[in-house]
This record gives structure tokens, sequence and C-alpha cells, in this order.
């Protein structure tokens, strides 16, 4: 397969079938019997494309992609950016259809089939099923915007958030959206120790100081020799906050807006570059925090919270300071204490994406 990203993004429509096979069987009674051919919730997506008139250049630089690509042959990486749909490792499924409206501009309809079954991005109606909640916040890096239009790559300008989209995070220090593995199947985050976003408001739900609460992540490291936070909602002082830090120790390790020390609540980071789920609870009007990695029995352990209602960052603490060089995949806050089989469950219906286990 090409590690190539399809190199047009004026889309004026996009029609999406999602295909799957299934075998009926019908019987002499007259009932019939399904049966799956591929695994649960496993489909092939079907994009028909039509762009906005193109250039004659603009033109030419498809139809190259189209000839390199030797037609329906060789696969590459188209981004369903007007779904929000993630990645999709494609191939064309027929020939180009060229529509010269003018001496100018130029008609095309563009048809791709995904070459192989995968699951289709969780949606927000499944992951309250599986938390028993709607979180505050998820920022999902497939779900961010990227594409490229005759080389140049067009991002998002802030973090999309599939819960709160009045106020999602726009980027501050540093340059704009980076996407680790843009030419794969799943993205993440990429941090670089400038790049960190911001909410424009606070983060609304989490109230009192001590509110029930929940964080959730999926990360890695490398090695890190002083303290970052990955994200973090609330304001910045001891206890004001939540969120995911790693100490100079390189340890994960929750963080509630200052310089805490964790002696049990925590997870070495000593197979750095390492793909981990992290759930952070708190129950009401309490200071034990439960820590679980990979959706494993938590570790408590007790530390003063006086929660303060704030914004919402990705990459660095609330004031912008101790800004992270790790990668996340996803972010999620939910005003509820989950229970450990939510925690779990919450793990199981995102981790595949990034290779980890599902968890019985």
């Amino acid at each position: 397969m090409s590690n190539v990203l399809y190199p047009v993004g004026l889309i004026a429509g996009q029609r999406i079938a999602r295909v799957n096979r299934v075998v009926s069987d019908e019987f002499e009674g007259g009932s019939v019997s399904t049966r799956r051919v591929w695994s649960a919730q496993n489909f092939k997506r079907r994009f028909t494309i039509e762009h906005a008139p193109l250039t004659r250049t603009e033109l030419k630089y498809l139809e190259a992609f189209y000839a390199q690509r030797d037609g329906g042959y060789d696969a590459f990486w188209y981004r369903d950016n007007l779904a929000r749909g993630g990645n999709a490792s494609v191939r064309f499924s027929r020939a180009l259809e060229v529509n010269a409206a003018t001496p100018a501009l130029f008609g095309v309809g563009v048809e791709l089939d995904e070459v192989a079954p995968i699951r289709a991005l969780p949606e927000l109606a499944e992951l309250i099923a599986a938390a028993g909640s709607t979180p505050l916040l998820w920022w999902d890096s497939n779900r961010e915007i990227y594409f490229e239009h005759l080389g140049t790559a067009t991002k998002d300008p802030a973090v999309f958030d599939a819960v709160a989209q009045a106020n999602q995070p726009a980027w501050q220090g540093g340059t704009a959206l980076s996407l680790g593995s843009i030419l794969a199947q799943w993205q993440d985050f990429s941090l670089d120790g400038a790049r960190w976003a911001l909410t424009p408001g606070n983060v609304s739900g989490l109230t009192g100081a001590q509110p029930a609460c929940t964080v959730f992540a999926i990360a890695k490291a490398g090695t890190i020799s002083s303290k970052q936070v990955l994200f973090g909602v609330g304001a910045m002082g001891a206890g004001k906050s939540v969120g995911l830090a790693v100490s100079a120790a390189n340890n994960w390790e929750p963080w509630i807006g200052g310089s805490e020390t964790w002696g049990t609540a925590l997870q070495s980071n000593a197979v750095n570059n390492t793909w981990r789920s992290f759930g952070l609870t708190w129950p009401s009007s309490s200071n034990v925090a439960s820590f679980y990695v990979n959706a494993a029995a938590a570790l408590t352990e007790t530390e003063t919270r006086a929660f303060t209602a704030g914004p919402a960052t990705l990459g660095a603490a609330i004031d912008g300071t101790l800004k992270s060089t790790a990668n996340l995949a996803h972010v999620l806050v939910w005003a509820a204490e989950l229970t450990a089989a939510q925690v779990k469950a919450v793990h199981n219906l995102l981790g595949y994406q990034y290779g980890l286990a599902t968890v019985a």
C-alpha cells in the first residue's frame, strides 16, 4: 500500500455506504438464519465523491495521482473529514469521470472502496452506553480534520470536541495541530513540548470543592525527566484541577493542579512509548483518587482536593507551563465517578485502536 493521502481537498458532496457481509440461510419452515462473514461491527466504506469545480491545474494533479496509483491497483489513504469518520485505506473503484463544464473548470466524480473491513469509529451514543453517563468533553484525534490540496495541508484550527463543540480548545504556543501517524489507520495528538491548546471558557459541569469526577485518556510518552502535564481541567493551584501527568521520576500519575507527590496511585513509564489507557476517578465529597491503568484494579490514594472551575488544556498545565512531549489519542472527562466496570467498558470501546488488549 502506498502511504500517501488523497491529494485534492475541494469536495462539494460525499456519500458513504457502509458495506458488510452476511450469509443468510433459509430453512424449510420459513425461518432465516444469518451469519457474519466479517467480525461484528466491521464494515467496508464506499465513498462517492463529487468535487467542486477544479481548475485545469487541479484536474491534472488528480489525474497524475490516479495514474500513479495505476487506477484501481494501488491503495492510499482518504480521510473522511466531512463526517469526521477518520482515515480509510481505499482504492479507486471506478475510473475518474471528468465533466468539462467550461474550458477552465472541470467537474470530477470519484468512487473509492475501502480495501478491508474495519470497526467504525465508536460514536458518542456507544460511549454513553459504556460509561453510563454523558462526558463533559471528548477529544478524539481520529476525528480531527486534516487534508491535503495539491501538497498543502489544512488542519482543524481548534481541537474538535465531540461533546462540547461550543467550547473547543484553540492551539496556543507552538505550531498548530500535528497528528501523529496521519498515514495510518489511527491517529494521535503529537505534542512537542511547545504545542498546547486551551478552551476559551471554563468547562461547566464540575461543581464544588470535591466533585464526583472521572478522567480517561489513552497515551504514551518517551522517558520523562521533568514533570509534564498531558491535560487538565480546572484552575491552577494545589488541588484545584483534575488531569493526567508524568512525573520527573518517569511515572504516570494523577494531576490535581499543583506539585503533588503520589506514592501509590502511579504507574512506571519505564517501558516507554507504550500505549496505555488511564482512568482516574474521584467520588463526591472525597479526596480518594482511584487510578486505573489498562482497566486493571485501581490503585487508590488520598490527596486533598479544592477543585475550582476553570478551562481545559491539552498538552500543558492550565497556565501553559509543564508542557508535554507525549502522544494522546483520546481525552475524556465526566462529572461522575465511573465504576470499575464502566472504566473497563470505555477501555474496551476505544483501546483496540492502539493495540490495547480487551479486558474481560
